[in-house]
């Protein structure tokens, strides 16, 4: 509160000033809102690191990953005590910025600055720390900004006798370090979407003894926008992979890239690049639908029901799919509500004997027998109702013939099975198909 009042009172004399007509005064609100010095053991860090330059400098704080501290303690030589890293710029008389990394060890009870690397960028994105090695030693693993966010780059540093060297930089978009080559070593994969040249690619980075050495490099497809983080899993065959969800146009692809036999591989073809395998005009992530450890994809198929159908009603199963790094394999096809949080899973042998009926504003689906071959809609199965926990009155709605499938703090979820309907639906069958989205 105390500082909301001063940086309220700060303004107001800036306005009353500006008011004034003093056109001889120059503000910098930056300046008003300059953080404190570092308390506690961190001061003395601080402290070392401000001596070991004659320069003014001003704390970056990375904005994305663990680490959100401008000076990060790590233990990265495993030798029981933490060194300091500190994120830092300086600028010149021009205006032009200078990212700094400075590491700071403590010798003797007195904390003494070891080396300091520059860096031309705007800001600090991130901070991770692997062995990508084997040695035992983590190497700092930074991505900053050039210009903007969307210019970035990320830099392979590590710190052995006294001696911060950066071992690899890389132009990059999303990066993660993961095992994927099987070694039991983390490798550093590097996405890059170049929209200048409207290019992309994935690039497998391994460090030796005798530096960084480029595993293989694989094109993706360069007419996304955007990529989310990296998620480190498998193949269904149990190879090592990452998986990168992308917006493409109006909806998401996945891209999938692994290591077999020393060799790069990835699911995009540049030879036929018309054809995403993995696209879906949602924005509905990948993820282990099935929890058994393994990425699985939701390819859309059209309900069959629904084909001839106004475009906004056309209704489309999520088949939530493996890939073996050839083909994929269907483990479950659900319909998803995402509106209301839900999925109802159908058995594969008659997902396609459906008619889906959407009744969004009153929060209700209704599943109809369907016979594909004549294309005829039977009896009504069950329905599925959503209603607020201040709606719902369970005498009221069990009288009716509802049976609650599941519930939030907000809401309830309840089901209407036809009795004696086609396909021999119970209650406790319904149940077992719902589950709610988390």
């Amino acid at each position: 509160m105390a500082v909301k009042k001063l940086i309220a009172l700060a303004l107001s004399v800036l306005l009353t000033l500006c008011l004034a007509g003093c056109d001889g005064l120059a503000f910098n609100v930056d300046e008003l809102l300059v953080a404190p010095k570092l308390e506690g053991d961190m001061h003395p860090v601080q402290q070392a690191l401000e001596e070991s330059t004659t320069e003014n400098i001003t704390l970056r704080y990375p904005a994305l990953g663990d680490y959100r501290s401008a000076i990060v303690m790590k233990d990265i030589n495993n030798n029981g005590t933490k060194e300091a890293f500190a994120f830092y710029s300086t600028t010149t008389a021009d205006g032009a910025v200078t990212m700094h990394i400075n590491i700071i060890e403590k010798n003797d009870d007195e904390w003494k600055s070891k080396g300091d690397i520059s860096l031309m960028g705007s800001g600090i994105e991130s901070v991770s720390f692997a062995d990508l090695d084997g040695n035992g030693r983590l190497e700092i693993i930074v991505g900053w900004y050039i210009f903007g966010t969307t210019e970035k780059q990320v830099g392979v540093y590590t710190y052995e006798g006294e001696l911060l060297t950066q071992r690899a930089i890389e132009p990059y978009t999303q990066f993660a370090y993961a095992d994927l080559t099987g070694d039991g070593v983390d490798d550093l994969a590097v996405i890059y979407l170049n929209l200048t040249e409207k290019t992309s690619t994935a690039k497998l980075l391994s460090l030796g003894d005798k530096g960084i050495i480029e595993v293989g490099i694989v094109k993706l497809d360069p007419s996304v926008s955007a990529y989310s983080t990296p998620v480190f899993s498998k193949l269904s065959d149990n190879t090592p992979a990452l998986y990168i969800d992308a917006a493409k146009g109006s909806g998401t692809i996945t891209e999938i890239i692994w290591c077999k036999d020393g060799v790069l591989n990835g699911i995009y073809n540049p030879e036929t690049p018309e054809l995403s395998l993995t696209f879906r005009n949602s924005t509905v992530a990948s993820g282990d639908y099935n929890n058994n450890g393994i990425i699985d994809i939701p390819l859309p198929e059209l309900l069959l029901s629904t084909a001839e159908m106004a475009e906004s009603d056309k209704v489309f199963y999520s088949n939530w799919s493996e890939f073996s790094g050839t083909e994929f394999k269907t483990v479950s096809s659900a319909f998803m509500v995402y509106a209301d949080g839900y999925s109802i899973t159908v058995p594969e042998n008659i997902k396609q004997n459906f008619l889906v009926i959407r009744k969004a504003e009153a929060r209700t689906r209704l599943f109809y027998s369907y016979n594909p071959d004549k294309g005829e809609a039977g009896d009504e199965i069950f329905r599925t109702v959503v209603v607020t926990t201040l709606e719902y009155h369970k005498e009221t709605f069990e009288n009716s013939g509802y049976t609650e499938l599941g519930k939030t703090d907000n809401l309830v979820y309840l089901a209407k099975i036809t009795e004696d309907n086609s396909y021999g639906f119970t209650a406790e069958t319904v149940k077992s198909m719902f589950a709610l989205i988390e």
